[in-house]
């Protein structure tokens, strides 16, 4: 993956977190300690040293709510810290990054950082208001030892990038949720708990096969009450179990039975056990089109290729913010 998109995809992926922590604590302007909030569930390099360490999602949340409340006590300001709710990101809009947050992100990608979330991390521990190293430290993370352990993972070049298969409109991404494997495995494995976490599909009729096929309506309206422009022949879908393994595995397969255009979309994933939670293989596929139009397919992944797997990437994190919202 080029710099460019590497550095997109990771902004696009932890902004969706960050906003949606920033949403609990009912603000619109994301700052830096919500972004280390998001970077806790993250399943790349940044995310997997700050776990290792200790910082998981609620210890994370915990060491901030109290570090607000130091900073208000100082003012003579008293704090609620049972004020923060619910995610509410995907039913609001209008957030916003803070300046120092932007700065941040700005510093994750110059000086030969590629932006991913490693170098984000990075460019956190530096900031240099020491909100984030006040709050490293109320996890008992000493913010020097985080740097080296950065360090070492640039040195090596470790990574956990996602993949994207050639030459087909498919991608796949590893991620990390902090919830245990009965609950992730309850949650994919439902044909009715299929909207929970994908964006496109608002209902599914009650299964009446075990593996379907089962009826499911296209959403047409956004969690903020904002219309979705939605064709009328790809309003139904046919949702398949194409595949499942009890706790292991499991594959759901989108038709749209009133379409002749309309591409199959194949969402498949895979669970393995990691420290604090599961990690996940997420696998979306755009099915093969009809041969008449596959020329044309191959003119434009040539034309529009870094594009097209910028956009997979971004349906793949929409999928991982819809898990983890479910446990957060």
């Amino acid at each position: 993956m080029s710099r460019f998109i590497d550095a997109a995809s990771t902004m696009h992926a932890l902004s969706l977190a960050a906003m949606e922590e920033a949403s609990r604590f009912g603000v619109r302007d994301a700052d830096i300690d919500h972004l280390l909030l998001a970077l806790t569930i993250d399943p790349d390099t940044g995310g997997q040293i700050l776990r290792s360490m200790g910082a998981g999602l609620n210890a994370a949340r915990a060491a901030v709510t109290a570090q607000h409340a130091t900073q208000l006590d100082l003012v003579g300001i008293a704090s609620d810290t049972d004020s923060t709710g619910r995610i509410v990101f995907h039913e609001t809009s209008g957030y916003e990054w803070t300046e120092r947050a932007i700065a941040v992100w700005k510093e994750a990608s110059s000086g030969g950082r590629r932006g991913d979330s490693a170098a984000v991390l990075r460019a956190l521990v530096d900031e240099p208001s020491g909100l984030i190293e006040a709050i490293l430290r109320r996890l008992d993370i000493d913010p020097d030892a985080l740097r080296s352990r950065l360090d070492d993972a640039r040195r090596f070049g470790l990574s956990r990038r996602p993949t994207f298969t050639e030459n087909t409109f498919s991608g796949t991404r590893a991620v990390f949720v902090p919830a245990s494997l009965d609950d992730v495995w309850e949650l994919l494995s439902s044909a009715t708990r299929i909207p929970e976490w994908d964006h496109v599909v608002d209902e599914v009729d009650a299964p009446a096969a075990p593996t379907g096929p089962w009826e499911a309506r296209t959403r047409t309206t956004a969690r903020d009450g904002k219309p979705i422009p939605v064709k009328d022949p790809v309003r139904r879908q046919l949702v398949h179990l194409d595949r499942s393994e009890d706790r292991a595995f499991v594959t759901w397969r989108f038709t749209y039975p009133d379409s002749d255009n309309g591409v199959p979309r194949v969402v498949a994933f895979a669970l393995e056990h990691a420290a604090g939670g599961m990690q996940l293989r997420v696998t979306l596929t755009w099915e093969t089109v009809p041969r008449r139009r596959r020329v044309l397919r191959r003119v434009r992944r040539a034309l529009l290729g870094p594009i097209l797997r910028l956009l997979v990437y971004i349906q793949l994190t929409q999928i991982e913010s819809g898990i983890t919202r479910v446990f957060r």
